[in-house]
């Protein structure tokens, strides 16, 4: 049985960590509708992929969660896009379309961030993490010591 809580990531983006609470994904179709007047059937036209976007509830938690915050907002506020890294996903360079920071008075030290984030490219693509080029480097080691066990 996986044992999630050794698995998921820590989250970040611009390298600024944070941990997440909900995340969601959002795509589809872009479809148009062609209603006639006086018919009973609409046609549909697909016109291709809708954007893809993610909803990230993330927070901050301990003494230094003031100064994550500045960090994170620096972070969501800096041009271009950045490298999002979320708990399962492999990392990707996204733009965060818009956040909401929000602190409560009986939750002292935990600093809660709401955002939307789009991939760069449109498309929801992984990238390598830092499991997946250990993995693979384990396998060509392993491929390598066969090799050479052979040689002898």
């Amino acid at each position: 049985m996986r044992d999630w809580a050794s698995s998921l990531r820590l989250a970040s983006f611009r390298g600024v960590r944070f941990w997440v609470d909900y995340e969601e994904l959002t795509g589809g179709k872009r479809l148009a509708r062609h209603e006639y007047a006086g018919g009973r059937r609409t046609k549909m036209e697909e016109m291709g992929l809708k954007t893809p976007s993610f909803s990230v509830t993330a927070y901050l938690l301990g003494d230094a969660s003031d100064m994550e915050a500045v960090a994170l907002s620096t972070a969501c506020n800096a041009a271009g896009p950045g490298r999002l890294v979320l708990p399962i996903d492999a990392g990707q360079l996204a733009y965060i379309e818009d956040f909401r920071r929000s602190r409560e008075r009986n939750r002292r030290g935990w600093i809660t961030f709401e955002f939307t984030v789009v991939p760069a490219s449109g498309e929801t693509l992984p990238s390598l993490g830092i499991v997946d080029v250990d993995t693979a480097f384990a396998g060509l080691l392993s491929a390598a010591a066969s090799a050479f066990g052979r040689m002898f």
